[in-house]
Formats: structure tokens, C-alpha cells, sequence
């Protein structure tokens, strides 16, 4: 690998214009920054506490707490307290935020489409396998790391 290529440069920029992009696909829904994963996460792991979902998202706990406060604001989200912990605030999916679901589903599909529009059936394949074994590496990295 040359020493001048900066692969983290051009995965922030990939990164930027998704963020960017799905911001302005949502923006009638007033969703912000990593609220929209928030949203996606909780469709299928509804109940999780906020440290999980910090946790499975790789956002500080301050983040979490700053998306979920303006979900619950927006009617996207609602808190109850765990039954056997009271310290721990189990987060849940409410049907306005179901709702938007579809939408967060179709806006990130656009992006896909945008983003590999200039790839051949091939290449995509490649490029999603590349991706997957960057994204398997640095979590074993991350287990590595914990223990």
C-alpha cells in the first residue's frame, strides 16, 4: 500500500455525503444526525437500553442520550425504566416512529443506488464483500481490544 493513500480520507468522504444525503432525504421528518439509525436499530432490537444502543451503534452514551431525548420529542421513541433495574432506561419504537421506517428504508436504498451507479454487478459484489471483511476485522479488533 502507497504511503500517501489516506483510506480513512475517503471513507469519511463516502461517509459525509451519506450522512448528508439521508439528512435531506428526512428532513420533513426532523430526523438529525444518527437519529435515523437509532430508529432502524430499535425496529429490530426494540427495548434495548440506551448503553446498548450506544454500545451497538459505536456512539458515546452523550450521543445516545442527545438522539434519543429529540425522539422522544419528536413522538419517534418513547423511555420506561427496567423492571429489575431502575437505573436502566429501556428505550422503545412508538408507531409514529414505525412509521417512518418505509422512508429511512427507501432513502437509504437511493444512496446505495447513487453510490454504486457507476459499478458493474461485479464490482458491487466485490465491493460489499470488501466492505464486510474491513467491517469483520475491526470488530475482532474491537474484541481484541475489550479483553
Amino acid at each position: 500500500m502507497k504511503q500517501s493513500e489516506r483510506i480513512g480520507a475517503k471513507i469519511a468522504y463516502i461517509f459525509s455525503h451519506n450522512h448528508h444525503y439521508i439528512e435531506n432525504a428526512l428532513e420533513s421528518y426532523n430526523l438529525k444526525g444518527p437519529m435515523f439509525a437509532f430508529l432502524l436499530t430499535l425496529s429490530h432490537k426494540d427495548g434495548c437500553s440506551q448503553e446498548s444502543l450506544a454500545r451497538y451503534l459505536k456512539l458515546s452514551k452523550a450521543t445516545a442520550t442527545r438522539a434519543i431525548t429529540a425522539l422522544e420529542k419528536e413522538g419517534y421513541v418513547y423511555r420506561e425504566k427496567d423492571g429489575n433495574d431502575r437505573r436502566i432506561f429501556r428505550v422503545f419504537i412508538s408507531d409514529k416512529g414505525r412509521e417512518v421506517i418505509p422512508a429511512i428504508n427507501s432513502a437509504l436504498h437511493e444512496w446505495n443506488g447513487i453510490l454504486l451507479s457507476a459499478f458493474s454487478d461485479e464490482e458491487e459484489i466485490i465491493f460489499r464483500k470488501l466492505l464486510d471483511k474491513a467491517k469483520d476485522t475491526l470488530t475482532e479488533f474491537d474484541r481484541k481490544s475489550s479483553e
